[in-house]
């Protein structure tokens, strides 16, 4: 969807994919089935996808496979946090960060692991200074400045700050690529403008989360009417949208292979009798 409609990168969320999964955001899911799942989206789009690598998922010889795995996937980049584990979903209470020492070593694990395989490889480091036990917005930003300075990533990224002066402070004083998520006690995000003059390299669009909401109105009418009826409506109004940019359609504009390619294939390699029998059942 995100391709379709002219965006040129997609981000992953490891929240997201968690609870896609049935799990909380607590680091539950495997090094294995987030790449898994990376790989899957990766195949699906010709645009750049970001993901959340979470820690790295365990030690600096993880945190190197994880990098190593990463791109042999077709991702072309992730953000590490410096987060303990197990970690905590952003803006959680009681989150806890590492030693500087050991967030210094797992990004220049991540960082020379790049460096052999892929230098294009974007890294970003997370840090959850701000709202970790102890922290604040000084402690945020005195993170952000030292993974700069010690350990080659690309980006730094700031999570969970409350107030877009903070965020604005933290992008001004932070040397090089660096983008902030504002939790949503922030009001309403800044114009594209003024954040790029902010210098905020990076704007997440968390686009499913409308979606989410949307589906459960729906249900809610449906299971207070026990009736169909909100769905048949929904989809007259659905329908009333097609031969515009708007209709989305049943999701089948999103497949890849297109179905016309899967159709053209099959009339090149099929039988003639296979194709005909094809012909009966979908014409």
């Amino acid at each position: 969807m995100a391709e379709r409609a002219g965006f040129g990168s997609f981000h992953i969320s490891g929240g997201m994919m968690s609870w896609w999964n049935g799990l909380p955001d607590v680091g539950l899911m495997t090094r294995t089935e987030i790449i898994d799942a990376a790989r899957r989206i990766v195949q699906s789009t010709d645009i750049p996808v970001y993901c959340d690598a979470d820690t790295g998922y365990g030690g600096i010889q993880n945190v190197r496979k994880t990098v190593q795995d990463f791109i042999a996937a077709g991702v072309a980049g992730i953000h590490l946090e410096d987060q303990r584990d197990p970690k905590k979903a952003g803006g959680q209470a009681g989150i806890a960060i590492v030693s500087d020492e050991e967030a210094i070593g797992r990004l220049r694990a991540a960082v020379e692991a790049r460096d052999e395989l892929d230098p294009d490889f974007v890294i970003t480091a997370r840090t959850d200074g701000y709202g970790a036990a102890g922290g604040g917005l000084e402690e945020a930003l005195r993170r952000g400045k030292l993974y700069r300075q010690e350990t080659g990533v690309d980006v730094i990224f700031y999570e969970g700050i409350r107030t877009w002066d903070e965020v604005r402070y933290l992008l001004a004083e932070t040397p090089g690529p660096t983008y902030a998520i504002a939790s949503r006690h922030a009001g309403p995000t800044p114009p594209v403008d003024e954040l790029s003059k902010m210098g905020q390299a990076i704007n997440i669009v968390p686009f499913i989360i409308p979606g989410i909401q949307e589906l459960w109105k729906l249900l809610l009418k449906v299971r207070d009417t026990g009736e169909l009826a909100p769905i048949d409506g929904y989809l007259d109004h659905m329908f009333e949208l097609e031969g515009t940019e708007e209709f989305v359609g049943w999701g089948d504009a999103f497949v890849k292979p297109t179905y016309q390619e899967v159709r053209g294939l099959e009339e090149r390699f099929l039988p003639a009798d296979q194709q005909r029998d094809y012909d009966a059942i979908h014409d």
